[in-house]
């Protein structure tokens, strides 16, 4: 199940994910799991690197179909295992910029199943918020095939 909720600076995604909480937040947390389902479906592969700590950053580089490259980087702004992450995000997007934007990730136990609860906030283009609408939804897919 997906939902979403696009408001003027903010994005809402939810989607049930059919593997256990800790599978799930250990594959979002973990740079060599990371690396094998981030990034829309233009992506193939992410190279990541990250200090998972409040304070510490991330990275994120990926190389799309077309050949260019993507990054994404950021701070981890607060971190509750198995349960919510909260992260800044800036892009090099030229097409859907986002600058200092804020992720945060709720991973909600259903039994054997979690809820992904996704909110990114803060940007500054409405084509912003519908550009990664359809990247976090894409992602989502492929962080569900990856735990499956």
């Amino acid at each position: 199940m997906v939902g979403t909720n696009t408001k003027t600076n903010t994005l809402e995604v939810r989607r049930t994910i059919q593997a256990p909480v800790e599978k799930v937040y250990r594959a979002w947390t973990e740079p060599e799991q990371i690396s094998q389902w981030f990034g829309c479906d233009k992506v193939a592969r992410a190279r990541v690197t990250q200090e998972l700590k409040v304070g510490g950053q991330y990275r994120i580089e990926a190389n799309c179909a077309d050949g260019s490259p993507g990054l994404v980087y950021g701070t981890f702004k607060e971190i509750i295992p198995n349960q919510k992450l909260v992260y800044s995000w800036t892009n090099g997007s030229a097409e859907y910029p986002a600058s200092d934007t804020i992720v945060s990730v709720e991973f909600i136990a259903r039994g054997s199943e979690t809820e992904i609860h996704l909110v990114h906030s803060n940007f500054a283009l409405a084509k912003s918020v519908e550009g990664h609408t359809m990247g976090w939804q894409e992602c989502l897919e492929k962080l569900a095939r990856f735990v499956a």
